[in-house]
C-alpha cells in the first residue's frame, strides 16, 4: 500500500492534467495515473492545435467558453507559455443550414459580436475560401486555436510543482470503491484517497463498466489530414481563421501551425472502435474525399499531403458531454463522451470536476451533461 492521498486521477490528458492542477492548486494532495507517456498520441488531446470558439447552437457551451477563454489566458500566465493565438472563426454552408442558423440565433442571444457574409464579401475578407454564389458565412473574431499538447503538458507540469504526484506508463489494473474512499490498483501498488476523478477519455466506457456504471460512450476513430498550401502567406495563424463547413456532414479547419500544414478533418467520421485495438494507419479513400472538399471550398490549401493521422473520439448519442458522480459511489467523480468537441473546454471542466470532488459550489447547470438523461431514455 502506497501513501495516502485527498484525490486521486485516473487520466492525463486535457481533462485531467486540468484536474490535478486546479486540486494541486487548491492544496490537496494529487496522485494523477496515466497509462502512457504524458503527450501520448493514443487519444484524443495530442497534436499542435485545436480550435477554440463561442460558434455553437447551445447557449451552455457559450456560457462555458467565456470561462474557457478566460482560464486558458490564466494558464498562459501561470506558464509563461503562449497557448492560444486568435484567428478568427469562419463558419460557413447553405443560408437555410439548420446549425449555422441556431449558431447565428444564440449569439445574437448572448450578445457574442458576429459578422453575417454573403459569398462575395466572403471571397474578398476571405480570400482563401471558395463558397458557392448562394452560400453564407459567419465571421467571429475571437475564435482562436489552442496549442494542443502544449496545453496538456503545461497543465501537467504546473501540477507536479505545485506537489502532485504524477505517474505515467502506469495502468490501472482495478478499481476498489470502499465506504468513504476508494483504492486503485497498479500492477505493483495499491494507492487509496477519499476523492476519484475519472478522466479517462476513449477507455471511460471500460472503467465505468467495472464500476457497474454501463454508459452508452463509443470511442470512434477519426482521422485528420495536412495540407502543404499552395499559398503559404494565406494560411498563417494571422490570416487563416478556424474553420467549419456546416452541412450534414461536417468538415473543419484550422492553419498552418508551425509549418505542419493546414489541418482539415471530417467531424465525426463516426467508426466505431475498441481504443485498445485501433487501426493506427489512415485510409486511402478518406484522405482522398477530404481532398476533394478542400479543392472544392479552400483550393489554395488543397497542396500535397504533408501527413495523415488516425485519432480518437468518445461520443455520445446527443454528442453532449457527460459530467457528473457515480450514483451508487459519490467519492468518484468523471468526465467522459466529449464527442470530438471538448478540447476546448477542458481547463474549465478539470476545474469543475475539482470543484465537484472536493464538494465546492459548481458555478453551472449540468444538467445537460447528466448521466440520467441515458436512464430516462433507456
Amino acid at each position: 500500500m502506497s501513501g495516502h492521498y485527498d484525490v486521486i486521477v485516473i487520466g492525463l490528458g486535457v481533462m485531467g492534467s486540468a484536474a490535478a492542477y486546479h486540486l494541486a492548486k487548491a492544496g490537496q494532495r494529487v496522485l494523477a495515473l496515466e497509462q502512457f507517456e504524458l503527450d501520448h498520441r493514443m487519444g484524443s488531446s495530442h497534436g499542435e492545435s485545436r480550435i477554440i470558439r463561442y460558434a455553437y447552437t447551445h447557449p451552455l457551451y457559450v456560457q462555458m467558453a467565456h470561462e474557457s477563454f478566460g482560464l486558458w489566458r490564466a494558464l498562459e500566465q501561470a506558464s509563461g507559455k503562449r497557448l492560444m493565438v486568435r484567428t478568427g472563426g469562419f463558419d460557413f454552408g447553405e443560408p437555410e443550414s439548420p446549425t449555422l442558423r441556431q449558431t447565428r440565433q444564440t449569439l445574437e442571444a448572448t450578445a457574442i459580436p458576429f459578422e453575417w457574409l454573403d459569398s462575395q464579401e466572403a471571397a474578398r475578407r476571405f480570400p482563401q475560401f471558395k463558397l458557392e454564389p448562394h452560400m453564407v458565412a459567419l465571421y467571429q473574431p475571437d475564435a482562436a486555436y489552442l496549442a494542443a499538447s502544449a496545453c496538456v503538458i503545461a497543465q501537467a507540469e504546473l501540477a507536479r510543482t505545485l506537489g502532485a504526484d504524477l505517474l505515467f506508463e502506469t495502468p490501472v489494473v482495478r478499481i476498489e470503491p470502499l465506504q468513504d474512499r476508494v483504492r486503485v490498483y497498479t500492477a505493483d501498488r495499491v494507492h487509496e484517497a477519499d476523492k476519484l476523478v475519472l478522466t479517462g477519455g476513449p477507455w471511460m466506457g471500460k472503467l465505468l463498466g467495472a464500476l457497474d456504471l454501463p454508459l452508452p460512450l463509443q470511442p470512434t476513430r477519426e482521422q485528420i489530414v495536412f495540407f502543404e498550401p499552395h499559398d503559404s502567406a494565406l494560411f498563417t495563424p494571422e490570416r487563416c481563421p478556424v474553420f467549419i463547413f456546416h452541412s450534414p456532414t461536417w468538415f473543419y479547419g484550422l492553419p498552418n501551425v508551425d509549418g505542419s500544414g493546414v489541418k482539415i478533418g471530417i467531424h465525426c467520421n463516426n467508426e466505431p472502435c475498441d481504443p485498445d485495438r485501433v487501426n493506427r494507419t489512415p485510409d486511402r479513400a478518406y484522405i482522398e474525399r477530404v481532398q476533394a472538399w478542400t479543392r472544392q471550398y479552400v483550393p489554395l490549401a488543397a497542396g500535397k499531403v504533408k501527413e495523415a493521422r488516425v485519432c480518437l473520439y468518445t461520443m455520445t448519442p446527443d454528442e453532449h458531454f457527460v459530467i457528473d458522480r457515480h450514483p451508487a459511489y459519490p467519492q468518484i467523480v468523471f468526465g467522459a463522451g466529449f464527442s470530438g468537441h471538448g478540447f476546448k473546454f477542458g481547463n474549465l471542466i478539470g476545474k469543475l470536476l475539482a470543484d465537484m470532488a472536493l464538494g465546492n459550489q459548481v458555478s453551472y447547470d449540468l444538467n445537460l451533461f447528466s448521466l440520467a438523461r441515458f436512464r430516462q431514455s433507456a
